[in-house]
């Protein structure tokens, strides 16, 4: 997805640089109060997706959407992707494969097939390039040839620049700014700049299509500014400065000593970590709240005047936790982050495609998905793993966690994969009442460093990601939150807290600190982890826990209004594909999974309640389901799940 190199997508985290001084922790004024009201939001909660760039036209595909029956199919395109290819014979390429040739003709072919879709009792999201241009326009080819040609005022009104070239992101010498990834044409890439008006009209004008076709949603992608430095981004930059900055700040943290009349040489936007700065840090910043205020504009105000109900939502990409030199929201202050949106998608690229069983490596998304869930709320979310072989791990891993099941490259056409999305996403529909509505149950809350981040300093990613590893694999089930977002009354509930980072909290949440009673685990590093470790059955004595199948991730969730609480099982034991342990396999025939047995769970009983019985379900084998006998003893339920595929929840009634 990524622009730069699709080598981005696997980047782990750059860390260790120093942290910088108060005025760069500061929450910029203009992030703390939203400018505008958004149109409110409609209840669009799913756990079932599938998603294509590619063979969407295959006969096999609607077929395939008739047995395994997804809640949304993450389909089609409709933004500049759409306007530069399809018009022309490349368009059959990556990356959007469309299906025919010509405006009109693959403009229509997208308004039928969104009625076969939803014939189908399937909802469709298509996606939305907002930036990422094919052409050239000095050959006035690609979208250049679109724009001059192909745009009928009659049916889209005036064009909003009279140029092409005016709506592009520009270098410090006032000229487009290139790229080479793709070289889909033989033609450069050029990408339009979201803080042009025009450009953002432009959008509007292709959003108001996409919905006469018939989507449902969109999902916007290649969500980029590229330091850019034309008018638009400097004028607003420099308003952006002015707002959050006072005159001595910008002197002597910045080298701004009159920030009217400066002359900017660079507008950063995502950077190396080892080499960030004051001016840096606000650049990124101002950079990823301006795109949010046009996504807002295009999709959520816009998009929703003409379609109440349109689901929006974002295509981002997080990797491993790669920060400031990646994730479009690294910067991104809290109470805007996912703001008014309905899903989200962050991609981990192939780093989770694979795994190292000896070396304990799961190859599982775990400290991303309940980062997501603890920063996002009670939304769908998903990670797209370019996973296309452990297609039932990727599902259940999902679901555990309270996101959506699946992501990019799912295997219709291969029997083997087609089935387990049959099955799987079967078993979630006749049971979604088990996951509708449900809450993180976990007694300990993993602190997420994001109050670091945002301060310039990602050494405690570091340490977060290396410690939520260590609790995975010990089998305690936790919970996540960004530590920007902590509060007492968020605190309140837990009966233990693991952060790896206090100096950069918020006053808030140090107060909340303060008042916490419970069990701690901090001044966690690389050279006490084992001390840690080796502390944390006396520290988390408290909180739920997978006693015995290291391979088993455990997932805590509630819903208080039926009683119920909800124990998650995923088990990535398999036999690996040979000879190299590191390979992703070769498709669903490859996910192999190894059963484990007598899987011994102790599960800390909520204040007040008492057990009343525990069902077993599982979508693997025949899925009958197992009544389960427990030990209750000091406040503890203990039982043991006879055998675990790849996914089990048992399913605790209460009284």
């Amino acid at each position: 997805m990524k622009t730069r190199t699709k080598s981005r997508l696997l980047l782990g985290l750059l860390t260790v640089v120093a942290t910088l001084p108060a005025c760069a922790q500061r929450l910029p004024q203009s992030a703390q109060q939203s400018p505008r009201k958004l149109p409110q939001q409609h209840d669009k909660w799913f756990n079932t997706i599938v998603a294509h760039w590619a063979e969407y036209s295959d006969p096999q595909y609607l077929p395939f959407l008739e047995e395994a029956r997804p809640e949304v199919a993450q389909v089609g395109f409709y933004g500049a992707t759409f306007y530069s290819l399809a018009h022309t014979p490349f368009g059959k390429g990556y990356p959007a494969h469309m299906p025919v040739q010509g405006t009109q003709e693959c403009g229509q072919w997208f308004a039928n097939f969104n009625r076969e879709i939803h014939a189908r009792g399937v909802k469709v999201v298509g996606h939305f390039n907002t930036t990422f241009l094919f052409g050239d326009h000095a050959q006035k080819t690609g979208f250049f040839q679109w724009y001059g040609q192909g745009w009928d005022e009659k049916t889209l009104g005036p064009r909003p620049a009279q140029d092409p070239v005016e709506m592009l992101q520009k270098d410090a010498a006032g000229q487009p700014i290139a790229t080479r990834s793709y070289n889909i044409g033989g033609w450069p890439e050029y990408h339009g700049c979201l803080n042009n008006p025009a450009w953002r009209a432009t959008l509007k004008v292709m959003v108001k299509q996409a919905i006469e076709r018939g989507v449902d949603g969109l999902i916007a992608n290649y969500f980029y500014r590229k330091d850019c430095m034309c008018p638009h981004c400097q004028n607003a930059f420099r308003a952006y400065l002015t707002a959050n900055y006072s005159p001595a700040e910008l002197r002597e943290r910045m080298g701004i000593e009159d920030v009217r009349t400066y002359k900017f040489t660079e507008i950063p936007s995502w950077h190396d970590p080892k080499t960030t700065n004051p001016y840096k840090l606000a650049a990124l910043r101002w950079t990823q709240i301006s795109l949010k205020q046009a996504y807002d504009e295009v999709l959520i105000e816009y998009g929703r005047k003409l379609k109440p109900n349109l689901i929006v939502a974002q295509w981002n990409h997080l990797g491993y936790f790669s920060q400031i030199d990646g994730d479009e929201r690294s910067l991104l202050p809290g109470n805007l982050w996912g703001r008014g949106e309905d899903y989200l998608w962050y991609s981990t690229g192939n780093e989770h495609s694979q795994t190292d069983l000896a070396k304990g490596d799961l190859g599982d998304g775990t400290l991303q998905l309940r980062y997501i869930r603890g920063a996002f709320g009670a939304k769908s979310f998903l990670l797209g793993k370019y996973e296309s072989t452990r297609i039932r791990a990727s599902i259940a891993e999902g679901v555990a966690n309270g996101g959506a099941g699946m992501g990019f490259y799912a295997p219709f056409k291969d029997p083997v994969g087609r089935k387990d999305f049959v099955d799987y996403f079967g078993f979630l529909r006749r049971n979604r009442e088990l996951y509708r509505s449900a809450k993180p149950a976990s007694e300990l809350l993993l602190l997420y460093p994001r109050s670091a981040v945002h301060a310039g300093n990602t050494a405690p990613v570091q340490r977060f990601k290396e410690l939520g590893r260590r609790l995975v694999h010990g089998g305690y089930a936790f919970d996540i939150l960004p530590d920007d977002l902590l509060t007492f009354g968020r605190l309140n509930s837990y009966r233990a807290i693991a952060l790896c980072d206090k100096d950069a909290l918020p006053p808030a949440a140090k107060q909340a600190l303060a008042n916490f009673t419970g069990s701690r685990i901090e001044n966690f590093t690389a050279e006490s982890a084992e001390a840690t470790v080796q502390r944390l059955p006396l520290k988390l004595t408290n909180v739920s826990q997978r006693e015995s199948a290291t391979t088993v991730v455990i997932s805590l969730m509630a819903q208080p209004e039926t009683k119920r609480l909800l124990v998650h099982l995923v088990n990535y034991n398999r036999t690996e594909p040979s000879p190299n342990p590191r390979s992703a396999g070769g498709g669903p025939q490859d996910e192999k999974p190894l059963a484990v047995e007598n899987v011994r769970v102790r599960i800390q009983m909520p204040a007040g309640r008492k057990l009343k019985s525990i069902r077993l379900l599982s979508p693997d084998g025949d899925e009958k389901e197992l009544v389960v006998k427990a030990r209750v003893t000091k406040g503890n339920a203990m039982f043991t799940v006879p055998k675990i595929l790849v996914y089990a929840v048992a399913v605790l009634q209460l009284k």
